[in-house]
């Protein structure tokens, strides 16, 4: 190969990285998407922010199962223990394929 071409090469593929970046950032943010979750608290994470859950089937997303979760508020995640049964919002973002827990409610 001359080094010509790998230089266009690299150009194109810099170039379709870019792109595809951009289309990311550029998403619409309301595209979320809102579920309700009810389960039990298997485990919680303080460190990484997270909770495990063995949740009932989220109508219209997913069967049930036990998964872990991401929680951004730090108050909500330090009050679960393991055992609580809790209600919460699932957001969804397909766009980047990132979920979190809001609206986390317990009782035990």
């Amino acid at each position: 190969m001359t080094k010509g071409l790998i230089n266009l090469l690299v150009a194109l593929v810099v170039a379709v990285g870019f792109t595809a970046c951009e289309k990311k950032v550029s998403a619409p943010a309301g595209e979320a998407k809102r579920y309700e979750l009810k389960g039990k608290v298997v485990k919680v994470d303080l460190a990484g922010k997270r909770v495990e859950v063995d949740h009932e089937k989220i109508e219209g997303f997913m069967d049930a199962m036990t998964m872990p979760f991401a929680v951004k508020d730090d108050t909500n995640l330090a009050k679960l223990q393991v055992g609580d049964q809790i209600t919460a919002t699932l957001i969804y973002n397909p766009n980047d394929n990132r979920s979190w827990l809001e609206n986390l409610k317990t009782s035990r």
